[in-house]
């Protein structure tokens, strides 16, 4: 088949112009500065949820501003009455990553030069060993073509916003809105919007339940008994308790806290981790020690006694001017939102706000490639073999994992969740077994976003250069079984999906470096690898560390 007539074609297509998109850009133009490379972003500004247009006032970051930037270009800190506990509005990292794609250059080029913004892609397939873009202008609507050798799908979690289906939406004459538009809408603003309903737990639903209640309205706040386990609470809970660390962020870069947690990540079967996780003693010490987090957390955020989280006024307000509801909602009908309850509750409503999260972004490719490349798609349509395959490898796998973690035979009491959907099946949640051609960037959901995001994106470059030793398919498709296996065991309804390591960031960025045969982020020494936090300027140092190794080559 020829190429399409007016079809542009390129060594590498970057799907995504956000945190991940940018910085896998970043490195693979720093070690190929030569490569044809085109960032495709459907938005007309970068950073995706952390762009311009999903800026509001009491959207802040949920990482610290020791974090908060890439290993190359250190973070400005926001001036101090926009600083608390080292958290921070999130526009100052919608304005790090504007100013970080003006000044990345190579070859000429700035990464915002090669940035293609308003491009939706409609479709993917491979033809003749090119990867095929359908695309189209979301301003002028018109469609072209384009073709990579190669491709890094780096759109992630948080690129397609979820929104609910609502029963009688077709009839609802009020604004139904997700978080991601929310801040270029005018509903704070509108008159005639009196009565606001926030849908979800999270912390995009907590802000806006905010900026309406500061606004005026009458703001319902709806929150479903039956929900996935979401770690929206944690966004509320306080970062700077008594401790060792700057803040609570910090902390969680440590390997020893990452060392109480059951991960099999851990590649290293030494006494501490075998004490702590294959002995009742060790259960015992690290529930206990989880105990005293929880009840430190608990007591310092203050939830009864309505002390703040990010505003001073968050809870007192909340208590005092929003109506908390723990059910489903069942209709929409006019100006009306009617609860899924006994007593048929329902009340006035001129705006419906969806703080419900994100789809994974693969609705581009059809089955068939979801299939041949690994990425979820739907159960019903499984071959039986691969579905008896995978059962098999999960189960030996599972065997080990409650072996060596003791404490995840017995899980908590929980609403669990099914998926419809086969889990991601991909190498380090990233490279598909069987087509090196295609990376999937940002597909992991994980605690600090631009640590990890760096940490992929180096991972991705030294993997396309062929650069370590790779497995055999046996030992990769081990290797994501136990992936699944211990998400399904470690988090319960959100390791379903196989992609879950918001506890175990730093596990999963040691096994990327450490198979890539680096030490820049071991060389601490014994007590600073155990203790010192695995910080940006580490990442750097593994990088440049590569660089020298392949510039010897």
């Amino acid at each position: 088949m020829p190429p399409t007539e007016g079809a542009v074609s390129f060594d590498v297509i970057v799907l995504g112009a956000g945190i991940s998109g940018i910085i896998a850009a970043q490195c693979l133009l720093q070690a190929h500065p030569e490569t044809h490379l085109a960032i495709l972003e459907r938005d007309y500004c970068v950073g995706v949820v952390w762009g311009e247009r999903k800026n509001y006032p009491s959207f802040w970051s949920q990482w610290t501003l020791s974090l908060a930037e890439f290993s190359d270009m250190p973070m400005k800190r926001p001036p101090a009455e926009d600083c608390m506990s080292d958290l921070f509005p999130a526009r100052y990292t919608t304005q790090y990553l504007e100013a970080y794609v003006d000044k990345m250059s190579h070859a000429g080029k700035t990464l915002r030069d090669r940035i293609q913004f308003n491009t939706q892609v409609e479709s993917i397939r491979k033809v003749n060993g090119r990867w095929q873009l359908q695309c189209v202008d979301t301003v002028s609507k018109s469609q072209r073509t384009m073709f990579s050798m190669r491709l890094m799908v780096a759109n992630g979690q948080s690129s397609a916003p979820n929104l609910p289906n609502f029963p009688g939406k077709e009839h609802f004459q009020g604004k139904i809105i997700h978080s991601i538009d929310f801040g270029q809408s005018d509903v704070m603003q509108d008159k005639l919007v009196q009565h606001v309903s926030v849908i979800g737990a999270g912390k995009s639903a907590a802000d806006m339940v905010y900026e309406a209640v500061k606004a005026g309205k009458t703001v319902s706040w709806i929150i479903r008994k039956t929900g996935d386990g979401s770690l929206g609470a944690a966004a509320l809970a306080p970062i700077d308790l008594p401790m060792p660390y700057k803040n609570g962020g910090e902390a969680s870069q440590a390997r020893i806290m990452a060392s109480l947690q059951p991960c099999y990540l851990i590649p290293y079967r030494s006494w501490w981790t075998w004490l702590l996780h294959s002995t009742t003693l060790g259960a015992k010490l690290v529930t206990k020690i989880f105990t005293l987090l929880d009840n430190s957390i608990r007591k310092a955020a203050g939830y009864r006694e309505r002390k703040s989280c990010h505003f001073a006024d968050f809870w007192p307000l909340v208590a005092e001017k929003v109506y908390v509801h723990r059910v489903s909602v069942k209709l929409l009908d006019g100006n009306e939102l009617y609860l899924d309850d006994e007593s048929g509750t329902h009340f006035p409503c001129d705006a419906v706000l969806c703080g419900t999260g994100w789809e994974i972004g693969l609705d581009m490719f059809d089955n068939r490639t979801l299939m041949e490349l690994g990425l979820p798609y739907p159960k019903e349509i499984e071959l039986r073999e691969e579905t008896a395959k995978w059962e098999k490898l999960e189960g030996d796998v599972d065997k080990q994992i409650l072996k060596r973690f003791g404490m995840l035979r017995n899980p908590p009491k929980h609403y669990h969740k099914y998926e419809t959907r086969t889990p991601y099946r991909l190498y380090h949640t990233m490279a598909p077994v069987h087509d090196d051609s295609i990376l999937f960037l940002n597909h992991v959901v994980i605690g600090a976003k631009l640590f990890a995001a760096e940490a992929q994106a180096i991972w991705a470059v030294v993997y396309w250069d062929k650069a370590f030793p790779f497995p055999s398919v046996a030992e990769r498709e081990d290797d994501i079984a136990h992936m699944i296996a211990w998400n399904k065991r470690r988090y319960l309804s959100n390791g379903e999906l196989g992609n879950f390591v918001v506890f175990d960031s730093i596990p999963y960025v040691d096994g990327l470096f450490d198979e890539m045969s680096v030490t820049s982020h071991r060389s601490k020494g014994w007590l600073g690898n155990m203790f010192a936090p695995i910080m940006p300027a580490d990442l750097g140092k593994v990088w440049d560390e590569y660089l020298a190794r392949r510039n010897k080559r």
